[in-house]
């Protein structure tokens, strides 16, 4: 259980004061991260066909923002011909990671390896935001110090924001860290999933399964009704729910950032907590934890042998493999439901028809298709952050077609594209509700007691 030699570890290859991303002519090899991948590179065709699908691209129209021109930017460094640069790390970190390219690739370039591994040289040689790198290794890396700063930001939260004006001058300073101060951010709970219940959750009665929850940091910090309707199903399909303690980030944040070496130490330490366990299966409520946990351990990592990637499941994919969803088929008030693709669940999982099959098994739904239902909502994580002013443009389409469908409410399956959502729809002054399946779902439930 491993890295594979070729993954990524930091360290002092950055040599003395100058940057030189690829040392003296033809020392490539040294620069481990492009050189695993170099062979992706050579089979692009140049086509173009990605730019007719790259949300990114659609809104900067620049060649630089589509895969083909990250790819021919990557080349360049590989062959010598371009330094690196703070406009090179510009143009590499405008990727949401969605996937749509390598959809239509003739050549099926695994486009998110490469720059990924472009990534991974950028924070290697020190181009990288100092707080990032604070946050990567000490917060998410220490996950026992995200619940306390979750918990002080709930606080701060409902009992100072919530009470300040617009035109507060203190509203004026979250620009400064670089969030617009009209964005509706989720709200920190003021006890987290894991305050709420114990290690292992018994159903009534014998088990008929054993499964592990990883539930996530969003999940176990700010949108904890999300977990909790989660284990309200799980124990009523009779199966016993193992939470492990020691399980905390998945690493996306960090690795898609570049930071190897931190993503490696976090999945080995989930791999870890949830290895201890006997289980039938390890469920997640997160496209994104759910594609990390499944591929990217093994593929981006290195990871030999992932122990956890055969036996994961989406929540949605779960239920439909070892449900039979059989409820009440009476409609009672019922509500009109459209549903939004993740990325991380139907490009990187390849699961599509689950969620609607869910949704079509819950009484009280009626359920619309979404023009573009696949389509990226923006949010890709920590890129809304970074590139608020893309994700906007990229989320005002997708709002427009789910106003387009009449629907009351808008569900998904991964709580970075509720948090999207809910601020796009919000900004351009839309009312449906915005909610996780699982949500719908529990209401087929009992009652957790």
């Amino acid at each position: 259980m491993k890295p594979e030699s070729g993954a990524e570890q930091d360290g002092g290859r950055a040599g003395t004061g100058q940057l030189d991303l690829f040392g003296s002519q033809g020392d490539r090899h040294r620069y481990d991260s492009v050189e695993h991948v170099a062979g992706e590179m050579e089979r692009c065709l140049k086509c173009g066909l990605c730019r007719s699908v790259c949300p990114v691209f659609a809104e900067v129209l620049d060649e630089s923002g589509c895969a083909r021109g990250k790819i021919a930017l990557i080349e360049a460094l590989y062959e010598d011909n371009l330094t690196l640069s703070r406009i090179f790390s510009d143009r590499l970190s405008k990727c949401l990671d969605c996937k749509s390219c390598m959809e239509v690739c003739p050549s099926g370039i695994k486009v998110d390896e490469l720059v990924l591994a472009a990534r991974a040289e950028i924070f290697k040689r020190g181009k990288f935001p100092f707080l990032k790198k604070l946050v990567f290794r000490h917060l998410l890396k220490r996950g026992n110090l995200l619940p306390p700063v979750g918990k002080f930001a709930a606080f701060v939260e409902r009992k100072i924001l919530r009470g300040l004006p617009p035109s507060s001058p203190y509203r004026m300073l979250l620009p400064l860290v670089k969030i617009d101060k009209d964005r509706t951010l989720p709200v920190f709970a003021e006890r987290t999933l894991m305050d709420d219940f114990g290690e292992i959750i018994s159903p009534k009665g014998k088990p008929r399964m054993r499964v592990g929850f990883f539930i996530g940091c969003s999940t176990n910090l700010m949108y904890t009704d999300i977990g909790k309707a989660v284990i309200r199903v799980l124990l009523g399909e009779g199966i016993e729910v193992v939470i492990p303690r020691e399980q905390g980030c998945c690493g996306v944040p960090v690795y898609t950032s570049g930071d190897r070496r931190t993503g490696t130490e976090l999945a080995l330490k989930n791999i870890k907590a949830f290895e201890k366990y006997k289980l039938d299966a390890i469920v997640t409520a997160c496209a994104a934890c759910g594609a990390a946990l499944k591929r990217d351990y093994g593929t981006i990592l290195g990871f030999r042998e992932n122990a956890l990637g055969t036996r994961v499941y989406d929540l949605n994919e779960f239920l439909v493999e070892f449900s039979d969803l059989d409820f009440d088929t009476g409609r009672r008030n019922p509500v009109n439901v459209t549903y939004h693709d993740p990325c991380h669940l139907s490009r990187a999982q390849g699961i599509t028809e689950a969620p609607r099959r869910v949704l079509d098994a819950i009484p009280n739904v009626t359920f619309t298709e979404m023009e573009e239902a696949e389509r990226c909502c923006g949010g890709g994580g920590m890129f809304s952050f970074s590139h608020y002013d893309i994700a906007k443009e990229i989320g005002k389409k997708k709002v427009s077609y789910i106003a387009a469908t009449g629907a009351d409410v808008v569900a998904t399956s991964c709580p970075s594209c509720m948090m999207q959502l809910k601020d796009m729809l919000n900004r351009n002054g839309l009312p449906q509700q915005v909610v996780h399946i699982v949500q719908l779902l529990a209401s087929c439930y009992p009652r957790l007691d």
